[in-house]
């Protein structure tokens, strides 16, 4: 399996560079790839002078995950730099005064030379790796220079482990970490069926991010003229395949009060201009960049720009997320911590908050129209939607308190550390 795994990647560095020319996103991740490759030496003379835990995310979600971790180390060990890195463009192309970061770059790619080289630049006392994030070299390298690495809000899919080779891989790296940190029951019961030990079931640390996030006395008074008076719906973090539920919506004359929040999960010219070529009247749809031009006419906001979604919400009282349609649904925590229902599509196996959605009845997976029909036919009452809200949010009351148990873990290694 490793020389397959080795081959994956050689195939990945050597077409990289192509589909870069057809790709945007391949693109930026390629020149990513570039930037720290160059900035190799640098890190090693920032890392020679100080002590630093090195924090590695897939994208801009995960870091989500670890940021209440990262608080409460800068908070308690602030000697030590916290160096973050991406695999995704959407994370290490934002300045590191975004992030609780002393230095933000993407991940090099994996590879015996590279990830031995990296990890002797910058000579970590602590490694989080955040959710699914292994990567074998890497991980290798950290266990054989004996340096502590936990995973933050891990989850095992068994979707990863039905082909018998691959599941002997994946629990091998698995047992390179030091301490897994496990979201449920369920990724502690498939641990023990594979014999890793090693486990802690410490919840979604994202939980504790959104309920931080609702505590912010955040308030802004675009979105405040906009929703007064009005009980508002946002589509969250969308694509073009969820532009017929707001159609659909648009002409619900159930729904006909209602204001809309769309936000696009990536903020481009094709996903603007897909979004006034399907509502027929384009007057009725308000730019967010645009808001001081605000008449009080319009039904449609569009967020056109980032971080402030997961404040919006507060505004709503029913939400749909986008994803599901896709590789999987985005953040849906952000919603539920208003007490507000959620809607999204058939693709959530990895997600245990949508399971304990639809489960418990405090959201609806939807396939189609039809099914989207159905729910909005409920969610209209208001008594109903409360009750479905109210369920909705009790997941984030069972999985607060992660940090409580992550913490002691982190403390034991850089208090130690910092003794020497």
């Amino acid at each position: 399996m490793l020389l397959l795994y080795n081959f994956l990647l050689f195939i990945v560095h050597l077409c990289s560079p192509v589909v870069a020319l057809f790709s945007k996103k391949w693109g930026l991740w390629t020149e990513g790839q570039k930037r720290t490759k160059n900035a190799i030496n640098s890190i090693d003379v920032l890392c020679s002078n100080s002590k630093c835990v090195w924090v590695h995310c897939a994208s801009l979600g995960e870091y989500e995950q670890v940021k209440p971790i990262l608080l409460e180390i800068k908070g308690r060990f602030p000697e030590y730099l916290i160096i973050l890195t991406f695999f995704s463009p959407s994370g290490f192309n934002r300045p590191s005064s975004f992030f609780q970061a002393d230095a933000v770059f993407p991940l090099p790619l994996d590879g015996q030379k590279m990830a031995k080289t990296w990890i002797n630049a910058l000579r970590p006392s602590l490694v989080l790796f955040v959710k699914q994030e292994l990567w074998f070299h890497y991980l290798n390298e950290l266990n054989l220079q004996k340096i502590p690495v936990f995973l933050v809000s891990g989850t095992i899919s068994p979707s990863l482990l039905k082909m018998p080779v691959y599941t002997s891989w994946y629990v091998k790296m698995c047992r390179l970490f030091t301490v897994l940190f496990l979201q449920n029951t369920k990724d502690i019961d498939m641990a023990r069926k594979f014999n890793l030990r090693k486990t802690v079931l410490a919840g979604n640390s994202r939980v504790d991010s959104v309920k931080n996030n609702k505590e912010e006395p955040w308030k802004n008074k675009i979105i405040e003229a906009f929703t007064l008076g009005s009980e508002t719906i946002i589509f969250g973090s969308t694509w073009p395949v969820d532009i017929p539920f707001l159609q659909h919506f648009l002409s619900n004359p159930a729904y006909k009060n209602w204001k809309i929040i769309w936000a696009p999960h990536e903020i481009s010219s094709l996903q603007i201009n897909l979004l006034f070529s399907a509502v027929k009247d384009e007057n009725s749809i308000k730019r967010f960049t645009n808001a001081s031009e605000y008449t009080g006419n319009e039904r449609i906001l569009l967020l056109d720009t980032l971080g402030i979604l997961k404040y919006a919400y507060r505004y709503a009282q029913l939400a749909y997320v986008g994803g599901g349609f896709g590789k999987g649904i985005h953040n849906l925590l952000e919603p539920i911590v208003y007490e507000i229902p959620v809607i999204f599509g058939p693709k959530f196996k990895a997600f245990p908050e949508a399971h304990f959605l639809v489960e418990n009845g405090g959201g609806f997976s939807i396939k189609n129209v039809k099914d989207w029909q159905r729910i909005l036919e409920k969610l209209i009452e208001p008594d109903y939607r409360n009750n479905v809200g109210m369920i909705a949010s009790s997941y984030i009351v069972q999985n607060m308190g992660t940090m409580d148990k992550i913490l002691p873990y982190i403390s034991e290694v850089l208090d130690y550390d910092s003794q020497w």
